[in-house]
């Protein structure tokens, strides 16, 4: 809020949401549409070997290969001719890619939270068991590790790249363990956990920089 030069107050605009936070709060699908911009499904990124994930409102006539019913709107998998170029409307940038997948583990620790306290033990709940609460709170400072990192400033590409990607996807399956088989099913938890990991094979930056 300032002032004018009148005397009169403005409201300065609220700064638009990160990738990182959408993924959380609103999950993949609207992630994935500030991730993408407005490039749309025809112009955007796929990995090298022409698969993409995308909301399924922008596979338009390409042939899904999986669907994902996921909370914030379903997505697919989609691949493009091998003909077709694989770096269509540019690549994901790796970053924004890294700060995605972690929202999307920060709402698999948010639903986590939330099972457990609806999970009756005894006199208390599930969450407040002692190995409970230590093993979310070593998601949870894992978590708060690899955004700190990600702040930084530091480049991180190649070997770097790799090892984030593969601290995501253990952090995600270490909060699924604590959902037990309901972390498993299709219509879970689960599910959202396994896109996000496909979406890394989707952009491997393994195959980036060989």
């Amino acid at each position: 809020m300032t002032a004018t030069e009148h005397g009169a107050v403005s409201v300065a605009a609220a700064p638009a949401p990160s990738v990182q936070d959408v993924a959380r709060g609103e999950g993949l699908a609207p992630a994935l549409r500030l991730l993408l911009g407005g490039r749309g499904a025809g112009q955007a990124p796929r990995g090298r070997t022409g698969f993409a994930l995308l909301p399924e409102d922008w596979a338009a006539d390409r042939v899904v290969l999986r669907r994902y019913g996921l909370p914030g709107g379903p997505v697919v998998v989609v691949h493009e001719p091998p003909a077709a170029p694989a770096d269509a409307g540019g690549a994901v940038d790796g970053t924004d890619l890294l700060r995605l997948r972690l929202g999307v583990a920060e709402g698999l620790r948010d639903a986590c939270v939330a099972h457990l306290a609806d999970r009756p033990s005894g006199d208390s709940t599930v969450l407040m068991q002692q190995m409970v609460k230590g093993q979310l709170a070593e998601a949870l400072a894992h978590q708060l590790e690899l955004s700190a990192l990600l702040d930084s400033g530091v480049p991180v590409r190649g070997p770097l790249l790799r090892s984030v990607h593969g601290q995501i996807t253990r952090n995600g399956r270490a909060l699924l363990r604590l959902l037990g088989a309901r972390g498993y099913l299709a219509d879970g938890p689960g599910a959202v956990a396994e896109a996000s990991e496909l979406l890394a094979d989707v952009h491997d930056p393994a195959k980036e920089d060989r």
